[in-house]
């Protein structure tokens, strides 16, 4: 009973415990991404990462005639890949950083059938509901690149598209870009030059850089790891082609897993004692 109790304990602990990556040191926010692991090396394994960076990729530009999903675009607006980690520094302060490749050229200007650069999107809780924003450009006279902007859907601007391949400017639910909300916080942030030889696929790409203070997150972050799960969204302003990050549930610490873990302990506990005194 004893060995039983231990090995989960243990394996409640490692639970916990799991939630508690960092990266290898912090990063330095200046638009080179060889510090997450990825390379351009004109190989599918230039896209993966270090080992304990969370990522997705979608390599596709010149899939389908140019079809991206929910709309076209090609190479020129393709959302290739998204990256993600967070660490404490020597400071004492945490960060989540968040690295992007697109072959979406971010001087694109916004004018006819031309889209610029949208925004990082933050849903907290999985509700379909966006809580905060990290401007890549400046949106008004407040609202500058790198603010970091506590939102709920009506602060977002919205793309072409109501569903996959529909186009319904008026009803489409993919946010694009912060319209307005309240400023609460400053990214560190550098977008990179064009470089080539990425993917198999090839052409210029481009990478975004972006590392947030968690203070900003208020009550969805708490000490070193989130409260609860999450994801990140980018797309452009047309919102043709969408990466979304949701960081698996063991690698985010939910407020019940303590709770799980006291519970296990006094269980097994209760037992114990039970079995003694029998």
């Amino acid at each position: 009973m004893k060995k039983n109790f231990l090995s989960g304990l243990a394996l409640a602990l490692a639970t916990i415990a799991a939630p508690l990556m960092a990266h290898a040191g912090s990063l330095d926010v200046d638009g080179n991404f060889a510090d997450w692991g990825v390379r351009n090396n004109s190989s599918v394994a230039g896209w993966t990462p270090n080992a304990e960076v969370l990522f997705t990729v979608e390599d596709q530009s010149n899939a389908n005639g140019g079809y991206l999903s929910p709309g076209w675009g090609g190479q020129a607006y393709d959302a290739e890949a998204m990256y993600l980690t967070w660490y404490t520094k020597a400071d004492g302060q945490t960060y989540l950083a968040i690295g992007m490749i697109t072959g979406h050229d971010p001087a694109t200007a916004t004018t006819g059938n031309s889209f610029g650069r949208g925004d990082f999107a933050i849903d907290f809780g999985h509700d379909g509901i966006w809580d905060f924003g990290v401007l890549t450009a400046d949106r008004s006279a407040t609202l500058k690149q790198g603010d970091v902007v506590s939102t709920t859907n009506s602060n977002w601007a919205t793309g072409l598209w109501s569903a996959p391949g529909v186009y319904d400017p008026e009803n489409s639910p993919y946010v694009t870009h912060v319209s307005s909300g309240s400023d609460v916080g400053n990214a560190a942030m550098a977008i990179s030059g064009p470089f080539g030889n990425m993917g198999i696929l090839g052409g210029s790409h481009w990478f975004y850089e972006v590392e947030i203070p968690v203070v900003a997150f208020g009550t969805h972050w708490q000490g070193n790891n989130p409260s609860e799960s999450f994801d990140v969204q980018w797309t452009m302003l047309c919102a043709n082609d969408i990466l979304i990050l949701d960081p698996p549930v063991a690698n985010v610490a939910e407020p019940a897993s303590m709770a799980l873990v006291l519970g296990a302990l006094g269980m097994g506990g209760l037992v114990r004692r039970r079995k003694t005194k029998t």
